[in-house]
């Protein structure tokens, strides 16, 4: 009888450590061991405590982030809604803003836009399902459409001279810290309000030197979140792209290569030691790292996509290869860029501007009335 106990402990321990070794590649498995052996975890991830009347006052001018935009527009058709607004296909105002997730625009092209009684403004975001699926034509076929804004375009660059079709950027992630966001994680930090982690990342941007007084280097950490096992399908290009663009830089002496899964403040202070941030694809073709890096001071470098277009007039270092990234090619792209990061944020890295822009079909008198940088955008500016 003893044997057979000491023959299933045994057992036991065995799949257990099988059980665990699998886990073990499972990145959020991963992390939540990481930081719960580290002691000092929790300190560098807390954001730091601002009056409330700072938070109100970030929350009144975001930096760009689609959650923030989706939050202003005035019909939502999230993922986690259990069906389509009930008012969607009714009646409304010229111009109404529409949000519609980017796992639903499928659904809403064949089943909703037919139905569509009213001329409106569509926002197509959050997602990470590719679009480049998505009947282009039959959207900007349909006359309600008097404008499509969409996250990780990925049509021919021809459709953008219909004026109809607007990449919009994916910006910030705020929600993975808002304790009131269904989709929040706490991997990257301690739960704090949007306004909050603002704040907290203009803090850390003051601290930040100039540009030109920075070390020529790349900073990355995107090798860190790679795996693609327990994932969605949209895990098995992120991880490509970004096993692609580690085996060329990992060896490179202006290369920093974050060592282990860390806070997301540690990451931001990072960047007070390299002048760029390798920056390949997300979940989808767009990158949050792209954005944190110019809110941070920092020149991202990304590989090309469709969405290119969207960096116009923004220092983004684009390369067709990673091999592309020679310390010849960086000092280039600095003295290229470096001239921008002399002047104040432009209005696109504001979630207002672009809310502004999405409103712009409306009467003046049904416009938002926004501060910051969601100043007037007139239709034509809009498109």
């Amino acid at each position: 009888m003893m044997t057979i106990l000491w023959w299933l402990l045994g057992l036991a321990v065995v799949l257990g450590v099988v059980a665990f070794a699998i886990a073990w590649h499972h990145y959020p498995f991963k992390k939540w061991v990481i930081r719960n052996l580290d002691p000092s975890w929790r300190r560098r991830a807390r954001t730091d405590s601002f009056p409330p009347e700072r938070i109100a006052e970030e929350e009144a001018d975001m930096f760009v982030s689609s959650t923030v935009m989706r939050d202003a527009c005035d019909i939502i058709w999230e993922e986690f809604d259990d069906g389509p607004p009930a008012t969607l296909t009714d009646p409304h105002p010229h111009g109404t803003v529409i949000w519609v997730n980017t796992s639903l625009v499928p659904r809403f092209i064949e089943e909703f836009l037919p139905r569509m009684q009213s001329k409106f403004v569509l926002v197509t975001a959050r997602e990470n399902n590719p679009t480049r699926f998505f009947d282009v034509e039959r959207v900007l076929g349909d006359d309600n459409v008097l404008c499509w804004f969409i996250e990780n375009y990925e049509f021919s660059p021809h459709y953008l001279e219909t004026g109809r079709i607007v990449p919009l950027p994916l910006g910030m992630n705020y929600h993975k810290l808002d304790p009131n966001s269904p989709n929040r994680s706490g991997d990257m930090g301690v739960s704090a309000v949007p306004g909050a982690q603002q704040a907290q990342l203009r803090t850390i941007r003051d601290e930040i030197a100039p540009i030109r007084e920075r070390p020529l280097k790349v900073y990355c950490n995107f090798q860190l979140n790679m795996d693609t096992f327990l994932r969605h399908h949209h895990a098995l290009p992120r991880a490509e792209a970004r096993a692609e663009a580690i085996a060329a830089l990992k060896d490179k002496p202006f290369s920093i290569i974050e060592p282990r899964q860390t806070t997301r403040n540690d990451v931001w202070r990072r960047h007070k030691e390299a002048v760029f941030e390798a920056s390949p694809r997300g979940n989808s073709i767009d990158c949050h790292r792209t954005w944190e890096a110019l809110l941070l001071k920092s020149i991202p470098i990304v590989k090309t996509t469709p969405m290119d277009p969207i960096y116009e007039g923004l220092p983004v270092a684009i390369v067709q290869d990673w091999s592309e990234v020679t310390e010849e090619r960086l000092r280039g792209w600095l003295e290229e860029f470096a001239p921008w990061f002399d002047r104040p944020l432009p209005p696109e890295m504001y979630s207002n501007h672009w809310i502004a822009r999405f409103h712009a079909w409306k009467p003046a008198e049904l416009q938002p009335r926004l501060s910051g940088h969601g100043a007037t955008v007139t239709t034509a500016a809009a498109s």
